[in-house]
């Protein structure tokens, strides 16, 4: 697993697989979740001129999650860089897809750990407690700093 770190161009860190996603339908099989991919994925999206889509569709959750009492959606994450353009949008992204049954969260994948899942409040509870950070490219972000190093 490579740590994107400020040094990385957007093209580098958008080169490597979403090893995170086909960790997280394992994870969820072998939990007993049913997963359902809703969001795109910009490293493989096709849509023609998706960037000019409204944001909270462009940030659309990446799955839902259906259990035999609960559901969930979902996003997924294989790093715990939050970019300060989703912060920005994550009250909107709760609102808009978040519910008391249904509640957003976010699962990190690092390595072989298991994932650390996060409601989409603490994730901007811990997103506000760093401090930015800068990629090369000029996009800001903040480590949540989740795993030990």
């Amino acid at each position: 697993m490579v740590d994107m770190d400020s040094s990385h161009t957007y093209q580098q860190r958008q080169s490597l697989p979403n090893d995170a996603e086909v960790k997280f339908e394992k994870w969820c099989e072998a939990h007993g979740w049913k997963f359902y991919r809703v969001g795109f994925d910009e490293k493989d999206s096709n849509v023609p001129m998706f960037y000019n889509l409204n944001p909270i569709l462009r940030n659309m959750p990446d799955y839902l999650l259906v259990g035999r009492q609960a559901i969930r959606v979902m996003n997924v994450k294989g790093t715990d860089c939050i970019k300060r353009k989703e912060y920005e949008l994550l009250s909107r992204l709760m609102q808009s897809y978040s519910s008391f049954a249904a509640p957003l969260k976010y699962a990190f994948f690092y390595g072989e750990n298991e994932p650390i899942i996060k409601d989409a409040k603490e994730v901007q509870e811990l997103y506000e407690q760093k401090e930015d950070r800068k990629w090369n490219d000029g996009v800001i972000y903040r480590k949540l700093e989740l795993w030990e190093n």
